[in-house]
């Protein structure tokens, strides 16, 4: 899938120059995140707004991504950021094309720690709160208690005036009676100490019902990002599961291409061979054959040669005794012999 072109400018969103270093954008950025986070900012393009600095400081932070987004920013600089970009018309038939599997980890993995900062960002106000009511808790249950220890007393004392030693002592030491007007105000001043008791100890039940809500919500809360946390890691545990399937089947198929490329060369390195002990056998037989050949030529001229001299030499010998062995003719001449073999004929 084609990424959508850039048309923001990123060094204005994230309020920083173009030679910005890597440490003044990561400042830039905590301080803006903070400002501009949905929990904190009421308007209602909040969560756009905190989107385009998320999309900024990641193309920022990051030097390839910012060495190619610095050599578009010439043009972004030169034109509106608010001017619309003509949208390509839709083809007869979009295929969408999902994202390969290192995109999909890196939008789960941003999704965590989006998720994260905003918990921790709740888990203060959570922790605020709840620190806030168990202190106004403890607040309570002190006054609550000081309470009860007036109230003890004042028992102690009027247990104390009621007791047998008070009444028999009473004859022997005279002591002055408290006037209508002292146990009217000891009274009223009983009654309005336990009108606050009862108010504080409503109060108190109250602060622990909202500090048992804040409680359960915090774990609700936490419980919601762990449970989502845990889909996500479940989620990149089987996209890595099929990454390692598919670098396992196309290891595999290299490996199968390899043998069989190395089984192919051995092929055809043994048909050459092969090829070559034939060439050499043929050659080897053709030689032998010319050096029969050869051989047999050789022999019969050899043979053809004496076969010769032994004619010759057997023609003259016969020649040499027809004619001292024949008789003469009347006229003296000796007798020529008509033999065809002339006097040589094979064994």
């Amino acid at each position: 899938m084609v990424p959508p072109p850039i048309t923001d400018d990123y060094y204005m969103v994230l309020e920083v120059n173009q030679t910005a270093t890597l440490e003044f954008i990561i400042k830039s950025y905590k301080r803006l995140a903070l400002k501009l986070h949905p929990d904190r900012n009421t308007k209602q393009d909040a969560t756009a707004a905190f989107q385009l600095l998320g999309r900024a400081y990641e193309t920022l932070k990051d030097q390839s991504k910012r060495q190619a987004y610095d050599l578009i920013y010439p043009s972004l600089t030169r034109r509106p950021p608010s001017q619309p970009q003509p949208r390509p018309p839709p083809a007869s038939t979009p295929q969408p094309e999902a994202p390969n599997e290192a995109a999909q980890i890196a939008a789960l993995q941003k999704s965590k720690q989006e998720r994260g900062a905003r918990w921790r960002i709740k888990k203060n106000a959570f922790d605020s709160s709840i620190f806030e009511l168990q202190r106004g808790i403890r607040r309570l249950e002190k006054e609550i208690k000081n309470l009860d220890i007036i109230f003890d007393a004042e028992a102690a004392i009027e247990a104390q005036k009621n007791s047998w030693t008070t009444w028999l002592l009473s004859s022997i030491t005279k002591k002055a009676e408290e006037t209508e007007e002292e146990k009217e105000r000891k009274d009223r001043g009983r009654q309005e100490r336990r009108v606050e008791k009862d108010m504080k100890e409503r109060r108190l039940v109250l602060k622990q019902a909202d500090l048992q809500r804040e409680e359960n919500l915090s774990r609700k809360a936490k419980g919601e990002i762990d449970t989502a946390n845990l889909r996500d890691d479940e989620k990149i545990r089987v996209i890595q599961i099929r990454i390692w399937a598919r670098e396992a089947r196309e290891r595999q198929e290299r490996e199968n291409a390899e043998r069989e490329r190395e089984a192919k060369i051995r092929k055809q390195q043994q048909e050459q061979r092969e090829k070559r002990e034939r060439e050499a056998a043929e050659a080897m037989r053709k030689q032998q054959a010319e050096n029969r050949a050869a051989e047999q030529k050789r022999q019969k001229e050899e043979t053809r040669k004496w076969q010769k001299f032994f004619n010759d030499r057997t023609g003259k010998h016969w020649e040499q005794h027809t004619h001292s062995d024949l008789p003469k003719s009347s006229t003296g001449q000796a007798y020529t012999t008509t033999c065809r073999h002339v006097g040589w004929w094979s064994k």
